[in-house]
């Protein structure tokens, strides 16, 4: 019988259905109270308050349910209470206290307390079926719906009545004469609620019609012709002939039925033989799935069956351990490739593969898995766990076997090993972080970074070693300047300053790390191109072309390969002396923080040429211009991460959206998706992420994975609908906005004193400014609570208007004063409390004694601070009814 549910104990749900029948529906009631209230007159009532006074608007299902009821009867109100009790009575979606809570609140709002029932026990409350999202969603439909039924329904006579209630398809076709019957679930359920046997515990139309169609083989032509009630008498044939033959219940959504008419994705057993083929990754690709990244591979399968969205498991053959020891998804058709055998690749031959994308990978020789003896034992349809090929299909029976033992293995616990390789390196390195904060104006979007996200990235100078220290100082330093720090510390010192002794000074060794050039070949070369194009010229020991040499010109050599100081060396080297006691003293101050994090500011003429390299002019000694390619700020910045894979570095771009972002990033947008980040090995070789040449060195260039990026976006300035759309895919956007109760005025609690005697609110005021623009322009142009974080008093707060806010919204208004004084609601106050006074000039005395038929045009004037009344202020929020 239809009744039969193994999901879900619903026998106080068919008393409780029984009860209200008999009840309320062939008697008025009552239900859960006293009185005759499930009445005719009551209805039209319920349709006059609710059906016919529909709320629009933010407010919940109940305020908005209270304020229809808010001059009902108290009759009406618990027929009301009632109705909801019925409407949720079905669904398994919402809990019973939920249901329990709704129908008591209703109820209260007639005067009287709701007493205790079986009826509103959770036994009671459970449910019989899913109702999904939309059935909640579309609430006040469905009680639309009921109310309509109940209305109908009591008006036959009372022989009709008793009819339609007592044989389960006259009922089912009297239904379809009330408006929306097709398309409401509520149909579905009042059927199952009145006749549990006839009707199924299904309230979704749909999968009444896909269960007709795959368990009765009926074509979709024949069944869209059907009605709501052919559907049900099909489905209650099926019923009976499958309960026959299996001589048990059925229960549609249960297996192995569900699994016939809304068949889960097919599940597939994988094979994989390691005396076969070496999984040379197989230890990276376990740490990144078990970092939660997405490992997808080319798997060989037997089968063209398999589809995207299937899942598969990976069973290990060939050597012990044996089992299953991986799980994924399958992410595309099966394709033909080159064979996996390089010999047989080698002669033309194709292999069969799908992509499958890991969610969990385990080492069987030190992970929990599921060994080949757990699965022969629990299999129970003969499958088979060790096939000859990749690529057969898993039974359901042993799918739901495999899919439960599974879930009960415990997480992969990421354990680094005490020398992991280049690849796990940058596997355990965190996944790079791309944020833009985005709001209007004085929102604390930069206070966020400075106090809550750029201490991370510091730490205190005696907290770091000395090389660390050394980097952060040398950082801005070019190249010829820490050779010849490196050549002064060597000469205070009286040791020996040949080239090779400069290459091995931790000053010069510091720079090279900071410009990522550690290991490089180059690095001897960039020495003797220090010296030498520094090196003045009369030196008698450097060959070197004077069209070369660019000033200051300091440098000479001795014969023997010893550098000296000289030409200019006393007036150039001043503050490079100084620079170098700073260095030679170390970190002093305890107070001194080692920032690994850099600011730069994005405007209209910043270019690719600032941000990541570019030809630069350099003068010659001659005075005549020379040219050569500079790093900008964020690929010096990357070379500096990249050397120090142990720490995190951060970007700050501030007002990102005023620059050309593709004119400024160029190629490295795609470099600065996650995963994107590129990693190194010790001899310099990509070992994860990406490359690309840059146009002007030439250079490979990747941005490392300890690097995170974060922006400011005002958009007041520009929207973000606007933003380039590149750069919106790889950014993760936080909104900041104004919150005025963040304000804290003078006592703290947002209020000033007036200076005669009274108090202004300040969060009021920004509150009501605000609303004001939202509606007048948008919400994206208002204005933060840091305009007046500073506020302490009357005179502070008349400032921050004159200075601040008004020549902000004159920005915003595009200089229309008119608008403007609305905002501070001046155009409807007297002249001693407006802000922007307003005056017509007359043409006729401008302009006297001419003839001219000019109109009268208004003169708009801001007020001095110190004319700026304390009511001028207060009206601006006391004339707006501010929301509770």
């Amino acid at each position: 019988m239809s009744q039969y549910n193994s999901r879900h104990d619903i026998k106080a749900l068919l008393e409780a259905a029984q009860l209200w029948k008999d009840q309320c529906l062939l008697d008025d009631g009552p239900l859960l109270g006293d009185g005759k209230y499930w009445s005719t007159d009551k209805l039209t009532e319920l349709d006059q308050r609710f059906i016919q006074n529909p709320q629009e608007g933010d407010e919940s299902y109940f305020d908005k349910l209270a304020l229809q009821l808010s001059d009902a009867s108290p009759e009406a109100i618990k027929l009301m209470a009632e109705l909801n009790w019925l409407l949720l009575l079905f669904s398994t979606n919402i809990k019973p206290g939920t249901k329990r809570d709704l129908v008591r609140n209703i109820w209260e709002l007639s005067g009287d307390t709701l007493t205790e029932s079986w009826l509103l026990e959770d036994a009671t409350l459970s449910g019989a079926g899913s109702t999904g999202t939309g059935y909640n969603t579309l609430r006040w439909r469905e009680l639309v719906f009921l109310i309509e039924i109940m209305k109908a329904l009591k008006a036959l006579a009372p022989e009709a009545q008793r009819q339609t209630l007592e044989s389960p398809w006259s009922f089912a076709d009297w239904l379809e004469s009330i408006p929306d019957a097709k398309a409401r679930q509520f149909r579905h359920i009042i059927c199952f609620l009145l006749f549990p046997d006839h009707f199924e515990s299904i309230s979704v139309g749909s999968d009444k019609k896909e269960i007709a169609r795959v368990l009765g083989d009926l074509p979709k032509a024949k069944l869209k012709a059907m009605s709501n009630r052919e559907v049900d008498e099909t489905l209650l044939e099926i019923r009976k002939q499958l309960e026959e033959q299996e001589e048990q219940g059925v229960d549609f959504y249960a297996s192995p039925w569900v699994d016939q008419w809304r068949p889960s994705p097919r599940v597939w057993l994988m094979a994989w033989n390691p005396e076969n083929w070496e999984w040379k990754s197989f230890q990276d690709d376990r740490l990144r799935v078990a970092r939660g990244e997405n490992v997808t591979l080319p798997w060989r399968t037997a089968s063209k069956q398999l589809k995207e969205g299937d899942t598969a498991y990976l069973v290990r053959l060939g050597e012990e351990p044996k089992g299953l020891v991986a799980r994924g998804t399958v992410t595309s058709e099966p394709y033909e490739d080159a064979h996996y055998d390089s010999d047989l690749a080698d002669k033309g031959e194709k292999a069969l593969y799908v992509d499958i994308t890991l969610t969990d990978l385990r080492d069987p020789k030190a992970e929990p898995y599921i060994s080949l003896a757990d699965l022969k034992a629990g299999t129970v349809d003969s499958q088979n766990w060790t096939p000859q090929g990749s690529g057969i299909e898993i039974k359901p029976r042993s799918a739901k076997l495999v899919a439960g033992l599974w879930n009960k293995l415990p997480p992969v616990k990421v354990i680094e090993a005490n020398q992991p390789t280049s690849r796990q390196q940058a596997i355990n390195i965190g996944r790079p972080v791309n944020q833009i904060f985005y709001g209007p104006p004085g929102t604390g979007k930069t206070h966020h970074w400075r106090n809550h996200i750029q201490p991370k990235y510091e730490r205190a100078a005696s907290q770091v070693s000395t090389g660390e220290w050394l980097e952060e100082q040398l950082a801005n330093t070019s190249w010829w300047e820490a050779v010849a720090l490196a050549l002064a510390d060597l000469t205070q010192k009286g040791k020996s300053a040949t080239v090779n002794e400069l290459l091995l000074h931790p000053y010069f060794k510091a720079k090279t790390r900071v410009q990522g050039r550690v290991g490089s070949n180059n690095l001897r070369a960039q020495c003797w191109a220090a010296l030498q194009s520094h090196t003045v010229m009369e030196s008698e020991t450097v060959n070197y072309s004077p069209d070369k040499r660019q000033p200051p010109l300091i440098f000479d050599k001795k014969p023997g390969g010893q550098w000296i100081f000289a030409g200019d060396w006393e007036e150039a080297g001043e503050g490079l002396r100084e620079q170098l006691k700073k260095l030679q003293s170390g970190p002093q101050n305890e107070e001194t923080r080692i920032k690994r994090h850099l600011t730069v500011t994005f405007h209209q003429s910043y270019s690719y040429e600032d941000f990541v390299e570019g030809i630069r002019p350099q003068t010659t000694a001659e005075g005549g211009i020379s040219y050569e390619v500079r790093d900008g700020l964020f690929k010096a910045f990357c070379n500096r991460a990249r050397q120090d894979p142990i720490q995190r570095y951060a970007l700050f771009i501030d007002e990102i959206n005023r620059g050309n972002i593709s004119r400024i990033f160029g190629e490295l947008i795609t470099l600065i998706e996650a995963d994107k980040r590129a990693w190194w090995d010790e001899e310099g070789h990509l070992v994860d992420g990406m490359e690309i040449t840059l146009p002007y060195s030439g250079e490979r260039f990747g941005v490392p994975k300890n690097l995170d990026i974060y922006a400011t976006m005002n958009t007041a300035d520009r929207s973000i609908a606007l933003m380039d759309a590149a750069l919106r895919r790889r950014f993760r956007f936080i909104e900041l906005m104004p919150e005025p109760k963040q304000i804290t005025g003078n006592p703290g609690d947002g209020y000033i004193p007036d200076g005669e005697g009274g108090l202004l609110s300040l969060r009021d005021l920004l509150s009501a400014i605000n609303l004001r623009l939202r509606y007048l322009l948008h919400r994206d142009q208002t204005f933060g609570h840091a305009y007046f974080m500073e506020v302490k008093d009357i005179d502070s707060l008349r400032h921050a208007m004159v200075y601040d806010i008004i020549p902000m919204l004159a920005e915003y208004f595009y200089d229309d004063w008119q608008q403007i004084r609305r905002v501070l609601a001046d155009d409807t106050a007297p002249a001693e409390h407006q802000i922007i006074t307003r005056k017509l000039l007359d043409p006729g005395l401008l302009f006297a004694g001419s003839d001219v038929d000019m109109p009268e045009k208004p003169d708009f004037r801001v007020k001095q601070p110190g004319d700026i009344t304390p009511d001028a202020l207060r009206k601006i929020y006391e004339s707006l009814e501010m929301p509770a």
